[in-house]
């Protein structure tokens, strides 16, 4: 199948469907429902088991609410898909322990009427396929599905949808071709992140989350995602090099025989996340394209646990508590867990070529050393700006935590 680096067809032959982060406010999911969402996806905040998010990022949900949630999704067509993501259980996953949190975990999210979870270790595949063959298995981006030979393996293990490592390879065209060639399965791309391509950090990034996850009894600092947002404000056009896809842009996927998109982030206000339904399902935006990839920087408050300082951040056995007040300010300035009156990046839409994937057909980004090619950069010259005062005021910031952090000052060392 040749990729076209013309306009995507006016009638895609298998439409869109998507994959939702769920934030458990019912009145969102008759609005959702409107649109072709097959399922929203989400876990508890804490389960014993672990999963893709650090344990302070999590919305607050009892087995009461989300068993009431499961129904209601259920009434409007949609599926629940429970997250057992982590790329790491931290050897615990061999112990009898483990072995019976996860069992009884199932069993009851079974009975709640859940039909899907998704993971990213082989192993727990193997359980569930065997322990409860009714549930429908997808593979997490932590697997880091990146070429034939990787989805290939998964299929054969048993996996009902694959997530692709979309970070690096939604505009790998030849790449995502020869994917959905070589499996039958489902296979999901996620539309509208914004990290880093090629991301070096992916590996460490993915390990602590799974880490902070399970354990929250630990002090977990977000060092690679305060380390990736000060790269993008140093340099714009990471903004435009990160692999999202544009609404407009369905339609070429959908030609190479992908169906199904997850939309990010789990926990953000019901405004944010309708407003990307909306904008993906209609297949166009016009406005700023960081309201639709960031995970931070909105007017709306999100949920967070009671207790959520004391019971995250409260370590002064770990660190001192009175210099982990610059990893709020810094936290904070950038609307991260907090509100933000005015968002100060822009990614304008309107200033996007129409054509904007054409001008990856060709390329091989991976192999291209962008110094020597500045397609992204002279996009980010005319799409993307950053507040001057946000600017300068964040790096210096930046550049005194980091250094707080390197230096050992944040814990007195």
């Amino acid at each position: 199948m040749d990729f076209q680096t013309t306009s995507p067809p006016s009638i895609a032959p298998h439409p869109a469907r998507f994959s939702v982060a769920a934030n458990y406010d019912p009145d969102l999911v008759p609005a959702i429902a409107a649109y072709p969402v097959d399922e929203v996806y989400g876990k508890f905040p804490a389960d014993g088991i672990g999963g893709g998010r650090p344990a302070y990022m999590a919305s607050p949900v009892s087995r009461r609410e989300l068993r009431r949630y499961v129904g209601l999704l259920e009434s409007h067509g949609i599926a629940f898909n429970y997250l057992l993501n982590g790329a790491c259980f931290g050897n615990r996953e061999w112990t009898r322990a483990w072995q019976k949190k996860v069992t009884v975990l199932l069993a009851r999210l079974q009975a709640m009427g859940i039909r899907r979870v998704t993971v990213s270790t082989p192993f727990l595949l193997d359980l569930v396929k065997k322990r409860f063959p009714s549930f429908r298995v997808k593979v997490g981006i932590y697997a880091q599905v990146d070429t034939p030979r990787r989805a290939r393996f998964w299929a054969d293990l048993g996996a009902d949808a694959i997530t692709l490592e979309s970070f690096s390879i939604n505009r790998d065209f030849a790449r995502l071709v020869a994917i959905r060639q070589a499996v039958q399965c489902e296979l999901q791309l996620i539309a509208n992140h914004v990290c880093l391509p090629n991301c070096p950090m992916q590996v460490y990034h993915q390990n602590g989350f799974a880490h902070a996850s399970g354990d929250a009894g630990a002090l977990f600092i977000d060092y690679c995602v305060l380390r990736c947002s000060r790269q993008r404000i140093e340099d714009p056009s990471l903004f435009i090099k990160a692999g999202w896809i544009r609404p407009e842009d369905l339609g070429v996927y959908e030609a190479m025989g992908y169906t199904t998109f997850k939309l990010l982030e789990r926990g953000i206000p019901s405004s944010e996340l309708l407003r990307r339904v909306r904008a993906y399902s209609e297949r166009r935006f016009e406005g700023n394209l960081a309201d639709l990839l960031l995970s931070h920087g909105f007017k709306e408050p999100v949920r967070k646990q009671s207790f959520w300082t004391l019971r995250h951040f409260w370590k002064p056995r770990q660190a001192g508590p009175a210099k982990l007040k610059r990893i709020f300010d810094l936290a904070r300035k950038q609307g991260m867990l907090f509100t933000q009156a005015e968002r100060p990046i822009m990614i304008d839409s309107r200033k996007i070529p129409a054509d904007f994937l054409g001008g990856f057909a060709a390329r091989d980004c991976a192999a291209l050393a962008c110094a020597e090619c500045g397609y992204c950069e002279r996009i980010a010259e005319q799409a993307v700006t950053v507040k001057s005062g946000f600017r300068e005021a964040i790096l210096k910031l930046y550049a005194a935590t980091d250094d707080a952090m390197a230096s050992g000052e944040f814990w007195n060392v």
